[in-house]
Order: structure tokens, then sequence, then C-alpha cells
């Protein structure tokens, strides 16, 4: 698992990367863990970044372990976790020296705060591969661990919950919890230059709590949209707003070839329609001026006589099973034939004919090569995408992602 969450992490900050001197400086990220729609597929874990982070698209991976929630109705506002050891990764890296969050340990087991120069790791306090681990246990009990180096422990008075802060200075620990002071030395120096923030949990039944999560300096540039970058929308077509409004800042609803069916209806809240053809564009825009149209179309459609009507504000293509090469001179065709309006990609989401064989890796794997797409040319602002069968939590996994990086905004204020 942890190999796929990298290979995919990897494959995202490849395509997202901001060009060489373009970066911005590091500066302080806080994530409250409020408002993520809690999904049986990604159980909120990447959900409203931008809503939790202020500014956002600071993404997360489990590298370990059992189920992870965010704003879990039992458990909300706050990351939950449960099931033996279990631990997430921050998809950026610290560059600060001071990170704190509120941790509440199971009654049976124990919340980590885990520093590491590896982004391979699984995160657990012990492991080899960590420069600093930190465990606080449900009845005050420390243990700061460095490899090779033994456990260094303390406590502090028992409480439902402790409010934690590490700062790091060469090779000395000034550890706060619920405004106890210690003061620990190291038996080797922490590089603080760039560290990978594990948080993590261990109990057999019972959950552990993390909120308030705060970093004094993030460097997010591998999350972020390109300077300029026009990418703006992204949607669900067939989706209920409810499931989908933490990833998504678009409601169309999609009227086929049946526009006369929205005449004298009611659409409040509604964005705008998808037509697929001309003639409903133009009877859709009749009835709702103040609305956007997608005309959407196949991809085949896309030739040298290819128009668009003037009613038509967006114009997208569907064309499942396309490879890299294949879609990439359907959007230039696209954006030559149509100079004056703004394009949308649409991947799928599900399995299509004709390759309705697609695996949920397959399906994962599409969005991140259209998000690679995209970004080659400025003319398209958005994706509108289809719900994920129940059971494909990589592709649900790698849709939130991709929309967190479309609707938040990286350049963390500081």
């Amino acid at each position: 698992m942890i190999t796929r969450l990298l290979t995919v992490a990897a494959l995202a900050a490849a395509c997202v990367a901001v060009p060489r001197g373009a970066h911005a400086a590091p500066a302080p990220f806080h994530d409250n863990f409020d408002g993520a729609v809690h999904t049986p597929q990604t159980l909120g874990l990447n959900d409203n970044l931008k809503h939790r982070q202020g500014t956002g698209a600071v993404t997360y991976s489990q590298v370990a372990g059992g189920s992870v929630h965010v704003n879990d109705p039992r458990r909300p506002g706050a990351l939950s976790m449960r099931g033996g050891t279990t631990a997430v990764r921050l998809d950026a890296p610290s560059t600060g020296s001071a990170i704190s969050a509120k941790l509440t340990p199971a009654a049976d087991g124990w919340s980590s705060i885990v520093l590491g120069r590896s982004a391979n790791s699984t995160g657990h306090p012990s492991n080899e591969d960590v420069d600093l681990g930190f465990l606080l246990r449900a009845n005050g009990g420390i243990e700061v661990s460095q490899p090779g180096r033994p456990v260094v422990t303390s406590s502090v008075q028992p409480r439902g919950s402790y409010e934690v802060t590490l700062k790091l200075s060469g090779a000395a620990l000034d550890l706060t919890v619920n405004g106890e002071h210690r003061n620990i030395t190291l038996g080797t120096a922490v590089p603080t230059g760039r560290l990978w923030v594990y948080l993590g949990s261990g109990s057999p039944a019972t959950a552990s709590l993390v909120d308030d999560l705060r970093i004094e300096a993030l460097n997010s540039d591998d999350l972020r949209k390109r300077p300029g970058s026009t990418l703006r929308h992204y949607g669900y077509l067939g989706a209920r707003q409810s499931d989908v409004r933490g990833h998504s800042n678009l409601n169309l609803i999609d009227v086929g070839d049946r526009p006369e069916a929205t005449a004298g209806q009611q659409f409040g809240g509604v964005d705008g329609f998808v037509v697929r053809t001309a003639a409903g564009a133009s009877l859709v825009k009749k009835f709702f001026p103040g609305k956007k149209v997608l005309l959407v179309v196949a991809g085949a459609a896309i030739d040298d006589t290819f128009q668009a009507p003037p009613e038509a504000d967006w114009v997208g293509f569907q064309e499942p099973c396309a490879g890299y090469e294949q879609l990439e001179t359907r959007m230039a065709k696209l954006a030559e034939r149509v100079p004056d309006k703004e394009l949308f990609l649409m991947p799928e989401g599900s399995p299509q004919a004709p390759c309705a064989d697609l695996t949920d890796a397959d399906l994962a794997g599409t969005q991140y090569m259209y998000l690679a797409l995209v970004q080659q040319y400025p003319r398209y602002v958005g994706f509108l995408v289809t719900p994920v069968p129940a059971q494909f939590v990589r592709t649900a996994d790698a849709q939130e992602r991709v929309a967190a990086l479309v609707l938040g905004d990286a350049r963390l204020a500081g």
C-alpha cells in the first residue's frame, strides 16, 4: 500500500510542480479538520481542504494501519485513527522547527507525532527511518525516541486530551504538554530543513484523535497550481451535491437531449446546464440566460468541421479509454476549433464501453493523466467528472486530490 500511495503522490507532484524559480517561501500551516464530507469511500481525509486549512490543498496519505476518518459524525471536527498501529503522512514537508496539535490518545493505546527525512516510512515512532518519534499515552506517559538511542521517558498530569508543542533546535527538544515544559537533550540533532510529518496511533479497538494541527513552516510547492493557471472548476455530473460539496464548486444539471424539460422550472443554486446539441444549448440559454451552458460532445465529433454554438459558454468532450497521445490530440483540436470559449475535460470515473474491464487502479491513474494534460493547455479551465463505483476507493481518492489542487490554493499565507 505504501508503494502505491507514494507512486500516486509522486505522479501528482510531477503533474503540478511549479516551474523552477517560481517557488514561494514556506509558510505556516493549520488544519482544524472541520467540515469534511465523511463518506464510506474516502472517509473525509482529503475533503474540503480549503475550508479546513484556510488556504489549502495540502493532502494526506495513509501509510499504515487500520481506518482513518476526518469529521466522522461520531467524532466531528477531528482526525480519528483506530485499528492497531495506524499512521498518515502530510504530503508536504515541514521546513520549520515547531509543530503542535491537540492529541486525544485512546484509553488503551497511544498517539504519536513522528518526523523524518524519508517519505517512505510507515510512521511508527520506533522506526529506524525516522529522525524523531514522540509518543503520548492516555495516562500522560511520554516517550521520545530516535534510532539507535535510548528512549527518553517522562510524564505529565493525565487529562482527557493534550495540547502538545514540539520545538526543535539541533540536539535539543523543547516539549510542552498542557502547559508543562520539558527540555530534552536528544542523542542526535534533528535537521529541520525538510521533514515529513506523520501522525499516528496505536489501539486495537478505540479511536485516537488529532485536532488543531499547526506547523510553523510547510513547503507546499509540489501541491500547487502553476502561477497564472486558469484551472478553477471541479464539478460532478450525476452526484448528490451534499456528497461532493467539499471537493466540488460547480453544480450543473445534465439535461441531455431533452432541454425543453427545463422550461418553467426553478433551479435555485444551480450554476448551469449540460447539453449535448447546439439546439439544446440555444433552448436552455433562452430559458435561463443567466446560467452557464456546457456543451458536451463525443471526442470523435471534434474534427476539422466542428463548431460550437454561440449560446454555449463552455465546451467539453468525453472519450472513455483514450490514451495520453489521443487525448492530447483531441484537446489541441478542440482548442483550435473553439478559439473563443473556455474548455472542460471529463475523465471517466467508472468503467465504460469499450473498456468496461478497467480497474480501480486504472481509473485512479486516469485522473492524474488528465491532470497532467490539462496544465499544458490554458484554455481548459476545469474538470467535470462522474461519481465512482462504491468499491473504487482509489479513484475516489484521486478525484479528491485533483479537486484539492483545483479548488484550494496551497500558497499558504505567511
